[in-house]
This record gives C-alpha cells, sequence and structure tokens, in this order.
C-alpha cells in the first residue's frame, strides 16, 4: 500500500513537475500493435503543420509491449497547436494538442484513438464525442431504407421520420457551434470553426470569428480562420487576406505590413509565357512608383517550388529594387497564398488600397499603370465604385 502512495505521489510530482516546465509527455498505450497488413507498429512521429501546409516532424518514440512515450519541451510562449501522431497506418493519425501537462493516448483494437489529460484535449474529446452523434444520424436513414424500403419516404410516416433526422442533426449543429462559443477562448475554437467554413455563409462565419477571445487573436490558428473568412468573401471594397511573404532577402513578413501604402501585388510563375509579358510591362509601372514609395509598393509573388530557380528567373527578368519586393512559399502551384486570392493560373494582378481592402482583383498591367497614375495624380477613382459607398 506504502509503494503505491509513494508512486502515486511520485507521478504527480512529475505531471506538475511538466505542467510548470512548459514540458508536455504523451504516454500512449495501443490495445492491438498490428496494422491492417499485419505488420508491427514499431514507431511513432509526433508532427504538426506549419502555416504553410508542410508536415514537421518533431519527434519519434518507440513502441514497446504497445506502450510508447513522447516528451515535447515548448518554446517559451509557444502557443497550444494540434500535432498528429502518424505511424498507425493510413488513414490511422492520432490528433493531440500538445500542451503543458501530460497527455494519455489509448489506441483501441478498431485503430480509434482518444487523448485525454490536458484541458484542450479533454474539451476536444467533448467537441468529437458530439460530433459523433451528428455523423450516426446518416445511419437511421439508412436502417429505414432497407427496412421499408425508398419510397416509404414519400408517405406521411416517411417524410416524419426525415423531418425528425433532419431537426436531430440541426440540434447537434447548433449544440456544437454553441460548445465552441462558448469555449472561445481555447485554441480548439478557431481551429474547430475553420473546419465548419464550407457550411457557414460569409455573414455567418464572420459572425464566428468575432466571437473568439481578444486573448486569442494572435494565435496563429485565429489569424487563419480570419484569412480563409476573408478569402471566402473576397471582392472588390472587401479587407483582403493577411498572406505570409517570405521574402528573397530572407525576411518572412505580412501583407499587413505594408499598411498604409498601395500594395501592387502579382502571382506569377516561372517559364510561363503571360507571366513573363506581364513582368516586362511590370518595369514600366516601377518606373512609374519608384520616385513614390511612401505611397506605393510593388510585391511579386512567385509560383514555384524550387528557391534556386525562383531566385534565378528573378535575377534574369530583372525584377526588383527599392520598392519592389519579390516573395515566394516555394509550394508551387499549391502556395498557400495564391490559395487565398483565389489565383488558379498566373499571372494575376491584385491592387490593395492602404487600408488592406481591394480596389481591383483582377486588372492587366496596362489598366495597373493607368490606375496607379490617377491615384498618384489625386484621382482616388476607385471611391466612385459602388463597393466604397
Amino acid at each position: 500500500m506504502l509503494h503505491r502512495i509513494l508512486s502515486t505521489i511520485a507521478v504527480a510530482f512529475i505531471c506538475i513537475a511538466a505542467s510548470a516546465q512548459g514540458v508536455c509527455v504523451i504516454n500512449g498505450n495501443i490495445a492491438d500493435d498490428r496494422m491492417s497488413d499485419g505488420s508491427k507498429i514499431k514507431k511513432l512521429t509526433l508532427t504538426r503543420t506549419d502555416e504553410l501546409g508542410r508536415t514537421i516532424e518533431v519527434a519519434t518514440a518507440k513502441v514497446k509491449k504497445g506502450k510508447y512515450t513522447f516528451r515535447y519541451e515548448l518554446a517559451k510562449d509557444e502557443p497550444v497547436f494540434m500535432y498528429a501522431i502518424k505511424g498507425f497506418g493510413e488513414g490511422n493519425d492520432v490528433e493531440v494538442f500538445v500542451e503543458p501537462g501530460e497527455v494519455a493516448v489509448n489506441t483501441y483494437s478498431n485503430m480509434s484513438s482518444i487523448a485525454t489529460g490536458t484541458p484542450t484535449n479533454d474539451l476536444y474529446l467533448k467537441y468529437c464525442a458530439t460530433c459523433k452523434d451528428d455523423s450516426i444520424l446518416p445511419f437511421a436513414k439508412d436502417i429505414l431504407e432497407r427496412k421499408h424500403g425508398a419510397e416509404w419516404f414519400a408517405t406521411p410516416e416517411g417524410k416524419d421520420a426525415l423531418n425528425r433526422i433532419a431537426r436531430e442533426s440541426i440540434k447537434i449543429k447548433a449544440n456544437l457551434l454553441r460548445m465552441l462559443i462558448d469555449n472561445n477562448a481555447s485554441p480548439m475554437t478557431p481551429l474547430m470553426i475553420e473546419r465548419w467554413l464550407p457550411l457557414l455563409t460569409p455573414a455567418y462565419a464572420d459572425q464566428m470569428v468575432n466571437t473568439i477571445h481578444v486573448d486569442l487573436q494572435k494565435h496563429p490558428y485565429y489569424l487563419s480562420l480570419r484569412n480563409k473568412v476573408l478569402a471566402n468573401d473576397m471582392k472588390v471594397g472587401n479587407e483582403v487576406p493577411n498572406i505570409t511573404l517570405p521574402l528573397s532577402s530572407g525576411e518572412v513578413k505580412k501583407l499587413s505590413d505594408y499598411r498604409g501604402k498601395y500594395v501592387v501585388l502579382n502571382f506569377w510563375a516561372n517559364g510561363c509565357t503571360k507571366s513573363d509579358e506581364m513582368i516586362a510591362e511590370m518595369k514600366n509601372l516601377y518606373n512609374v512608383v519608384k520616385e513614390n514609395q511612401d505611397q506605393f509598393i510593388i510585391i511579386s509573388v512567385a509560383l514555384e517550388s524550387d528557391a534556386a530557380a525562383w531566385q534565378g528567373a528573378v535575377q534574369s527578368n530583372g525584377m526588383g529594387g527599392d520598392g519592389w519586393l519579390n516573395a515566394c512559399d516555394l509550394a508551387g502551384a499549391a502556395s498557400p497564398a495564391a490559395k487565398l486570392f483565389g489565383v488558379e493560373k498566373a499571372p494575376r494582378i491584385i491592387l490593395v488600397e492602404p487600408e488592406g481592402r481591394a480596389v481591383s482583383l483582377d486588372m492587366d498591367i496596362d489598366e495597373v499603370v493607368m490606375r496607379v497614375e490617377q491615384i498618384l495624380a489625386g484621382d482616388l477613382y476607385y471611391f466612385d465604385q459602388a463597393e466604397y459607398k
């Protein structure tokens, strides 16, 4: 008995120390350490996805007799992120929030897993349980169809059954949204709202963003959510997404860093004939704005995945100079910045005014030059557009 008490006290002190030091300890238990193909699970990997969509491996753990442990030290002021434990087989990654404390992950014989023990993981488990209730409802319809036949749903009884299923689904979805609103200071909330976006109208999505607690509004998940909401309602007169700009100088900037200036934002692709033609004309625009850098800046975003090819193209095309920046996130056509602006093919030019709103989302280069000259002459022509009234 004394041994058990001392062991319990020791474990408690370890948990307290881990929490105090900014350490997350993940202890896993696997009911059946064999995957569907019969192979044994020997090693697992703890990963997370960065803001550019890249998977980053942060730790590995050996599996011994169905047990494993990750010990991850969080950097000072590191936000709480959702990580993925990989190695259970395709489609069986375990989602776990990494935060100070001790997390217990139990993986069952069907490869489903739950993570508990820290505030965000406990809240996420409760959220997922409610989601599961909603996912079961379609099976109710299938069961009724097998029992009565598809034509039964045209009868009064069938219609009533469908209405009950629909009402229950609406009720569950309302409970999920209420849970997010009630826990608006949790890092889980903006991440889950982002997953909801395909089902929300732009106005409702904007309302959900506005429910996020002010203390969370510098968290990457909040910033990502807000960008997606802005992207889903992209039009002239609206604020544009605050994209990340990895510059050729090695600096990483945000589009918002250039608030107070007009930004000519152009997306281009190396080796694209139309992009080459646009870049040649961009030099004429640069000659117009380079003496007015207090008002204008050009930012060229390359859809390229090879750093050397990008840098070489910038130099060979004679791009850049004071007031002309070059950026590339090295994701090629899958560039997160391009996706946020709805760029499906290059080239594309966007004009953004000093407060971060779109003046134009699809001008050709000749019109851009003309409009820039108008603005420099004091003619803020875009205020005549209905979107700005």
